[in-house]
């Protein structure tokens, strides 16, 4: 029974890209800026303490002058809720960093066709089933943040920052600009899904924030 199997909270987390840091950089400059925002719906979670504790315990060094820091980490929070139809940890781990707040639509039918007598009649004859599987109903709540991770490098890096800009329906204009930075960008999404029977919203949230933190730590 799915409910009984559920009764304790499970967690996963994944990445949309593996970000590989210089090994040589971490040793010469272990200082670190960090900036969070939050535009999920749920306001209420600290993320950018818990950000900040989990890179202490790595061994980093808070500041608070981006010039003097070897990284700069900058992470929103995008989304932290349940998981719904048209809206998937497995979608929004897809759309990767930047990507649209949508994850791929679940497969389904709908209740027309041959079908449908079928799954009504057995709605029928399963009234206190139906009763108790309201009671106990298996959930999955889950937390995503973007993530990008600026490192200092000797001789910075040169680049091509690249605009695409709709005019109308049919056209676009592509504008380029060439940009010149003491260090090189790495962007990924982290997603957190927990799950369990009638999951607490709060704790959920506490637990998946935690875990994301300690993701993006963990890369240093």
């Amino acid at each position: 029974m799915q409910a009984i199997e559920n009764a304790k909270m499970t967690v996963t987390v994944n990445m949309s890209d593996t970000i590989f840091l210089d090994p040589k950089v971490l040793t010469k400059n272990r200082n670190v800026y960090v900036r969070t925002t939050n535009t999920s719906d749920m306001q209420e979670i600290v993320f950018d303490g818990l950000l900040r504790e989990s890179l202490r315990n790595r061994g980093m060094n808070i500041v608070d002058d981006p010039s003097q820091a070897g990284y700069i980490v900058q992470a929103n929070v995008l989304y932290m809720n349940y998981e719904k139809q048209g809206l998937t940890a497995d979608g929004m781990l897809a759309g990767g960093y930047g990507g649209a707040i949508a994850g791929a639509l679940a497969g389904g039918r709908g209740w027309k066709g041959p079908a449908a007598g079928a799954v009504i009649g057995s709605a029928v004859g399963s009234l206190v089933g139906g009763a108790i599987g309201a009671a106990f109903k298996v959930e999955t709540f889950f937390g995503a943040v973007d993530v990008q991770i600026q490192e200092k490098v000797e001789g910075g890096v040169k680049g091509v920052v690249t605009t695409d800009a709709s005019q109308g329906s049919s056209t676009k204009l592509s504008t380029e600009r060439q940009i010149t930075s003491d260090y090189q960008t790495y962007r990924t999404r982290i997603v957190a899904k927990a799950k369990q029977t009638n999951i607490d919203k709060s704790e959920a949230a506490r637990v998946i924030s935690e875990r994301l933190a300690t993701q993006i730590a963990g890369m240093f």
